[in-house]
């Protein structure tokens, strides 16, 4: 497969039950994709290691890439979870990309036959760091830190972060198509 794999960090914290710290700014939830912005979006080539960094504010830079994909026939958009939620962030912030590879579609399909997570089995769980750590990767840190890491000044630490994250969703794409990727759940490869 041609193409970039890439993701997005978000600038304002998401609610999440334990309510609000008063030393970060938030979004309204995880449908607010205007309120959330964008800090940085990482990008890299699936038939390289080039890869590339877009920083807010010229995040917008990202649609040249995004373009240039689109220019080249075969070339895919992939990612983790971007068709529900990165897709729709860049969209809100004036990049439009479509994703043509989800992994984690893919993978919730080769794993219990749905790409909606309501299906997903009681007790599985098909997270990114999940499907890494079965398959001899490690991520670097949680993506609902990166808001607070960002609003800290620590912007070197969220690129650092992405570009991890982008990386190894590149490698567990890899592992997939070449029908090598273990189901984090039961240990068996989920097929292409």
């Amino acid at each position: 497969m041609k193409g970039i794999v890439y993701d997005c960090e978000i600038i304002r914290c998401i609610p999440d039950r334990n309510g609000f710290n008063e030393n970060y700014e938030y979004c309204k939830g995880w449908d607010d994709f205007d309120g959330m912005g964008i800090s940085v979006i990482c990008a890299i080539e699936l038939e390289s290691d080039r890869s590339y960094t877009f920083v807010h504010p010229n995040i917008t830079d990202f649609q040249q890439l995004v373009h240039s994909m689109e220019q080249n026939h075969g070339s895919s958009i992939a990612g983790f979870n971007s068709l529900s939620f990165d897709d729709k962030l860049c969209v809100t912030n004036g990049i439009i990309v479509k994703t043509d590879f989800d992994l984690l579609r893919e993978v919730r399909f080769a794993g219990y036959g749905s790409v909606n997570w309501e299906d997903c089995p009681k007790g599985y769980t098909y997270k990114l760091d999940a499907i890494a750590r079965a398959n001899g990767f490690a991520k670097t840190g949680s993506g609902s830190l990166a808001p607070q890491l960002w609003q800290q000044g620590k912007h070197q630490e969220v690129i650092d972060y992405c570009m991890n994250d982008v990386k190894i969703t590149k490698e567990l794409i890899t592992l997939f198509l070449d029908n090598k990727l273990k189901d984090p759940n039961t240990g068996k490869i989920l097929p292409f």
